[in-house]
């Protein structure tokens, strides 16, 4: 057992989770243009622009949403609840985005063209990665999920050609060293570095075991020994590592012992109610971040928040520029204003 109080609850993981149905649009939402109903052809949702959106494209989304909520144990709201009714506007939503990715890619040109060559190269990738090279594991994730080829396909091409917007929008934008210099001089508690310290311990129930290993115990052989004789489950693979402590996070005999420790310094044995430890620790001081240690990250940080805000700022007058050009049939399945911007679009399937 690691010496250690409950500090945290620890997160689900969901492995090996990739987005097939989903578009992560980094699209906000948009809101409905003006005279929802009016110019909509008839069995159509939504007209973006030139193109139409059926009311039974928009139920085959549903019916995929419904799906992948299956599939990863959840539940779909029942229709004609007001759950049911915001999932299906959410749905819409992501479909008109996907026709202003499609136009956007499309006006932009050859920078931003996926072929037919790229999908199934993503396809394949997808298909090894994921579905151990099967194809009729693929085909039953796809049926399971509710999703044609032709539906995998045309959201593979999607997420390939959101990149692409975004490095063709943003191509321009550059920071330099010399930024770099002036928001390292201009930000001086960003590089200011607290001191720290990580442990590592063997744990054994003995005090005669733990006299016997501290005798030997050396900044060469401690994790050897660690991993010969600790009884702890949690760091025994690892040396004994327990990785960077803070105080209060440890049982206090075992505490007062780590944070007394000088870098590199081996306790004799420690009695806690786990057992008997060999502790030794590992000490960072306080220091400043020099520039040129800093200045790599500084670059890549800073030129990534330039062109976010540059796409961001792009992407603003571009769907105001849809917003205008987008009708829908029923104003009850226009984005609402209140939530559009901030809520997230639902998955509409996720491959386990």
């Amino acid at each position: 057992m690691l010496p250690s109080r409950p500090v945290a609850a620890r997160g689900l993981k969901i492995a090996g989770a990739i987005a097939l149905g989903a578009v992560a649009l980094t699209f906000a939402a948009c809101g409905g243009g003006d005279s929802p109903g009016q110019d909509v052809p008839e069995g159509s949702v939504a007209q973006v622009g030139d193109q139409r959106i059926t009311e039974a494209e928009l139920q085959r989304a549903v019916e995929q949403q419904e799906a992948a909520a299956r599939t990863q144990g959840g539940t779909f709201p029942a229709e004609g609840s007001p759950e049911y009714d915001a999932a299906r506007r959410q749905l819409l939503e992501q479909l008109v985005l996907q026709r202003v990715v499609e136009f956007e890619a499309r006006k932009c040109g050859k920078p931003c063209r996926v072929t037919e060559a790229d999908v199934t190269a993503e396809l394949n990738r997808i298909k090894k990665e994921n579905f151990q090279d099967s194809q009729q594991r693929l085909d039953q994730f796809l049926k399971e999920s509710k999703l044609t080829v032709a539906d995998a396909r045309r959201i593979l091409r999607l997420r390939l050609e959101q990149p692409k917007l975004y490095n063709q929008v943003t191509r321009g934008i550059r920071f330099t060293a010399a930024d770099a210099r002036a928001f390292y001089r201009d930000n001086p508690a960003q590089f200011r570095q607290p001191a720290s310290r990580t442990a590592s311990h063997i744990l054994v129930k003995d005090k005669a075991l733990a006299d016997r290993i501290a005798e030997q115990a050396t900044a060469a052989n401690f994790a050897d020994l660690a991993r010969r004789y600790s009884t702890d489950p949690g760091s025994k693979a690892q040396g004994g590592n327990l990785g960077p402590i803070q105080r209060g996070q440890l049982v206090p005999e075992f505490e007062r012992v780590a944070f007394s420790l000088k870098d590199g310094q081996i306790s004799k044995p420690v009695k806690t109610q786990f057992g008997w430890h060999i502790i030794t620790a590992n000490v960072n001081p306080a220091r400043t971040i020099p520039l040129a240690e800093a200045q790599q990250g500084i670059v890549t940080d800073q030129l990534r928040a330039k062109r976010d805000a540059a796409f961001a700022e792009w992407r603003d007058k571009v769907l105001k520029e849809w917003n205008a050009r987008t009708r829908y049939a029923d104003p009850d399945l226009a984005p609402q204003p209140t939530t559009a911007a901030t809520t997230p679009a639902p998955a509409q399937t996720t491959a386990p």
